[in-house]
């Protein structure tokens, strides 16, 4: 399987706006935290079906939803 090119996290947002996205951080802001970089490793409009491919993840890894509008029924904490 080809290995995904590191992109602007804001970017693959963008692109996939309405989808869950799992994606292994290239590069964060020190000072913020804030992945910056990464490879896209799955999308899905179902969260679960992500959170299973998780598992079987090492490294640093970001779970995140394509819009800052979340969809009905869930919620964010900070």
């Amino acid at each position: 399987m080809k290995r995904q090119q590191s992109q602007p996290i804001q970017k693959l947002r963008r692109r996939f706006s309405d989808e869950w996205l799992l994606v292994q951080v290239d590069q964060f802001d020190p000072q913020t935290t804030t992945p910056l970089t990464g490879r896209l490793l799955a999308h899905s409009k179902l969260r679960d079906t992500l959170e299973q491919e998780v598992t079987h993840r090492k490294g640093l890894i970001y779970l995140v939803y394509g819009s800052d509008t979340l969809p009905q029924g869930y919620a964010a904490a900070f």
